[in-house]
């Protein structure tokens, strides 16, 4: 179980607020500020909701590295993988770090155990000055939770719903992870890829890990005759 464990709890190296794109002013951009500690100091609740693919996970996981590189207690626990696990086996002591981030809240729902076990941890990490980050697919008052307080504590955080990316975020996302990766990927050629190619993001930077190793094996420019090629599109 321990080795499943800590598969399921690692963080994604590129999961940081540096590779993070985000429009000045946006509610991903308020979001970050948040949790940098710049804007809103002394809060014991972040609360972030949309739907897959809209930066939340990241968000999560940037949070930890962000607290763990500035010498600060961070623990990332990704619901979905660890449902199936006793809470109190998996909880215990969190409330003891400064950063406990709760990815896919909503996953509790039904689950008197969790509830109850994420209550008392959220009280004690407010009482010791923590802060706790959670993810959830919908708004704090769309959860079907048992524990009622549980749900009134959720609603009494900030709260941030990120929308899902337009195509000019998406684009800016290419083009940003191009730039990270040492590409030269024109806008022309950016905006071929997102009207050929799938319009997940995750999908669209695994394009551009293989554009980078056939560029290099080809010593090759990116062009779209060159991406056409690659992807046979």
């Amino acid at each position: 179980m321990a080795s499943q464990l800590s598969l399921a709890l690692s963080l994604r190296d590129e999961a940081t607020f540096d590779n993070f794109v985000t429009r000045p002013d946006s509610v991903r951009a308020q979001a970050v500020q948040v949790l940098q500690g710049k804007l809103y100091s002394g809060q014991h609740l972040v609360y972030l909701w949309g739907a897959p693919q809209a930066g939340v996970s990241h968000v999560l996981q940037a949070a930890c590295h962000y607290y763990l590189e500035h010498q600060r207690g961070a623990q990332y626990l990704p619901l979905e993988e660890v449902i199936s696990f006793e809470p109190e086996s998996l909880l215990v002591g969190l409330d003891q770090l400064p950063l406990v981030c709760l990815e896919d809240i909503d996953r509790i729902q039904g689950k008197p155990s969790w509830e109850k076990a994420i209550f008392t941890l959220y009280n004690s990490l407010r009482d010791k000055g923590g802060l706790m980050l959670v993810s959830a697919d919908r708004p704090p008052r769309e959860l079907q939770l048992g524990l009622a307080d549980l749900k009134s504590r959720w609603s009494s955080g900030l709260t941030y719903h990120f929308r899902p990316y337009s195509d000019e975020d998406k684009l800016d996302i290419l083009r940003f992870r191009a730039s990270r990766l040492g590409l030269e990927l024109s806008e022309d050629v950016a905006l071929f890829i997102l009207s050929r190619g799938s319009r997940n993001v995750d999908q669209l930077i695994g394009y551009l890990k293989l554009l980078d190793a056939e560029s290099l094996r080809a010593r090759r420019r990116i062009t779209i005759p060159f991406v056409k090629k690659t992807f046979h599109w």
